[in-house]
């Protein structure tokens, strides 16, 4: 079956389609020729008219239109010399000169290699996968060697890990809602390493992380300007953990069906209390009159999450550890004496929340999504996961930016007006970007040290 064209189907320049044919029901096959001759032999550089030396039909594999496989069939014409006597093809510019493929069909290869599988992009292009691997290793390699991450304002750093446990490293921009980076280790020396070679790594202010020492100590010694924060899931985490070992201790005393260990009851259980529906916070309450001790164990957990509830000041926050802390149950001292230790030791990072309130919350969901495009093939080399995670998000226009004065989450606005918007100054501020309220600010210590200055000399 084939349909007659008049206008270009391939949608590119200077070329002439003569038909498009419908071999099958799920492919494309296009017949065409580029329209412009040579102007010179490619070989000596002769610029006198060559000869016409005959026609020859070249396949060449498009980007799939409608879904369907795709491939443009293109009358070459062929040309002597007449100087040198030698044989040339007509250039296609259109036609990628390593492969037989158009050169969208790479660049679709390229984009999608980054995104899906390469069984699957292989099946839509209708080429073999290893064609598809080396096209895109060649463009993980381009991709990698021209990244150069810049410092952001707010730092999140995560443990991933991929490939049957191996653990690496993860940096994001948490203001900015972006992915910075991925090594390979978590270790301290990697990570004190990858941090020596982020160009201006002074624009650091925060630092948010989980309770993994290494990390705070990289920072310390690269970022001693920048204050940690240690991640507030992470260590309600610690909590739920305990509640859970007890929970368990607690039901192998009993029998029948005081046993078992349902999904639902430990879920409930770690929930807070300000998040339950009133159903749910009925059968929790059901649950704990029937169990003094594990009601004992799940207020002590409430009473830990209230030193968040509320958004206290960070002098309330720390009264209310300390009498956490002072509270504790005889039965579960043991229990929760650990994490109290835990948060002694990182007291400084975890409180510093409170007074500035961001979270490592960004920078786990960007851990899970990297997770997910991991496993969606098998046999990924790091560097083609690394290629996939930087390219998840925009570097161009973020969503959000961090007021480098008052440390302030601002959505950025493509207008770039309204009270909201960010706003780049360099006589001010050196090159920092701050809020609309900042700069303000900043203009009106300006002109009066100025006028100051001024009215001095005078």
């Amino acid at each position: 079956m084939s349909e007659k064209k008049i206008t270009n189907a391939l949608y590119l320049p200077d070329w002439t389609v003569e038909d498009v044919k419908k071999p099958d029901r799920n492919s494309y096959r296009v017949e065409a020729s580029y329209d412009l001759a040579p102007d010179h032999c490619p070989k000596c550089g002769s610029i006198r008219q060559p000869y016409k030396h005959g026609p020859v039909a070249v396949d060449y594999t498009d980007a799939p239109v409608h879904g369907r496989l795709t491939t443009v069939r293109v009358t070459v014409q062929r040309y002597r010399c007449r100087d040198c006597g030698k044989t040339f093809n007509q250039p296609l510019p259109d036609m990628d000169p390593k492969r037989l493929m158009t050169r969208r069909c790479v660049e679709y290869i390229e984009a999608q290699g980054l995104v899906s599988t390469y069984a699957r992009v292989a099946r839509d292009i209708g080429v073999d996968e290893k064609t598809i691997r080396d096209i895109c290793n060649a463009k993980i390699e381009e991709l990698l060697s021209a990244h150069r991450p810049t410092a952001p304002v707010v730092l999140g750093i995560d443990e991933l890990t991929l490939d049957g446990g191996h653990r690496r490293s993860i940096f994001t921009d948490v203001g900015s809602r972006r992915i910075l980076d991925l090594i390979e280790t978590m270790n301290r020396p990697q990570v004190e390493r990858w941090l020596s070679l982020l160009p201006r790594r002074e624009r650091i202010q925060l630092v948010t992380m989980d309770l993994w020492d290494p990390y705070r100590q990289a920072v310390r010694v690269l970022l001693p300007g920048a204050k940690v924060i240690a991640d507030r899931w992470h260590v309600q985490r610690i909590m739920n953990k305990k509640l859970d070992a007890i929970r368990n201790r607690i039901r192998r005393t009993k029998t029948g069906k005081g046993r078992r260990n349902p999904w639902r009851a430990r879920r409930l259980l770690q929930s807070s209390r300000h998040n339950l529906s009133p159903q749910r916070a009925f059968v929790l309450d059901g649950m704990l009159k029937n169990d003094p001790l594990l009601q004992i164990a799940w207020q002590t957990k409430e009473d830990f999450y209230d030193i968040w509830h509320g958004e206290p000041s960070r002098q309330d926050a720390e009264i209310r550890f300390d009498k956490w802390r002072g509270a504790l149950a005889p039965e579960f001292r043991e229990d929760f004496e650990g994490l109290a230790k835990t948060i002694l030791e990182w007291r400084e990072e975890v409180f510093a929340f409170f007074d500035h309130p961001f979270t490592n919350a960004y920078t786990e969901a960007m851990n899970g999504l990297v997770k997910i495009a991991n496993r969606a093939g098998r046999g990924y080399r790091f560097e083609a996961i690394r290629a996939r995670a930087i390219s998840m998000t925009s570097f161009d226009v973020p969503r959000y930016a961090v007021c480098e004065e008052c440390l302030g989450l601002w959505p950025v606005k493509p207008t770039g007006s309204g009270r909201d918007s960010i706003q780049l100054v360099s006589a001010v501020t050196n090159q920092r970007t701050v809020c609309n309220h900042c700069l303000q600010i900043h203009i009106q210590r300006w002109f009066g040290g100025h006028g100051a200055s001024t009215l001095k000399s005078g």
